[in-house]
């Protein structure tokens, strides 16, 4: 019993060395082969899948992120937003995007300011909530469409101010960016250029 046990291991175990063998040799191979088919055969495919991924819109522009819509429609600079009698003072310079949302959906989304992300590279400006809510604010008080956790039903559309405050220069950039996502999670998002 011993005996065909201990065979029965050393065969296992040879077993599993002659698998990884063969894997290595005929793995090598197929996968350089592979590569250089996948490469010559699908890279146009590639290509115009990295582009669709990262395709950018620009201001004026519809971005389809999931069941929702983004459109940019204008952007400005300023040093405060709000009404005349208590406006709000940016500690740099704001980035004032006024944006419309259409959720395409079936069900009401919340939306807020995180759904919107200023991008310079590799640095990410979050939106300024208190900026937003004074931006949206009119002379009498009210305030109009400040994407502070606004529920929007199906096919529903809301314009209103979202305001970044970040440094001048990161305000004048000529690569300024705008990511868009579908959810409080941001599991889909898009990208829209703001020059």
């Amino acid at each position: 019993m011993k005996k065909v046990f201990k065979i029965g291991c050393l065969g296992i175990i040879g077993l599993v060395v002659l698998v990884i063998i063969a894997a290595v040799a005929f793995g090598g191979g197929d996968e350089s082969s592979t590569t250089s088919t996948e490469t010559d055969s699908s890279a146009p495919a590639t290509e115009t899948a990295d582009t669709e991924e990262v395709k950018v819109a620009g201001i004026g522009e519809e971005v389809q992120v999931g069941d929702a819509t983004f459109i940019i429609n204008s952007i400005e600079t300023a040093d405060q937003v709000g009404p005349s009698m208590l406006p709000e003072t940016a500690s740099g310079k704001y980035v004032v995007l006024d944006v419309t949302y259409t959720n395409g959906g079936n069900e009401a989304v919340m939306v807020d300011t995180s759904f919107f992300k200023l991008k310079l590279g590799e640095k990410t400006y979050e939106a300024d909530a208190m900026a937003s809510i004074s931006g949206n604010q009119q002379e009498d008080g009210t305030i109009q469409n400040a994407f502070l956790a606004e529920e929007i039903n199906p096919d529903s559309e809301v314009t209103g101010k979202v305001v970044f405050d970040v440094n001048p220069d990161v305000a004048e950039s000529e690569d300024l960016q705008l990511q868009v996502q579908s959810g409080l999670f941001g599991t889909e998002t898009g990208m829209i250029d703001l020059r």
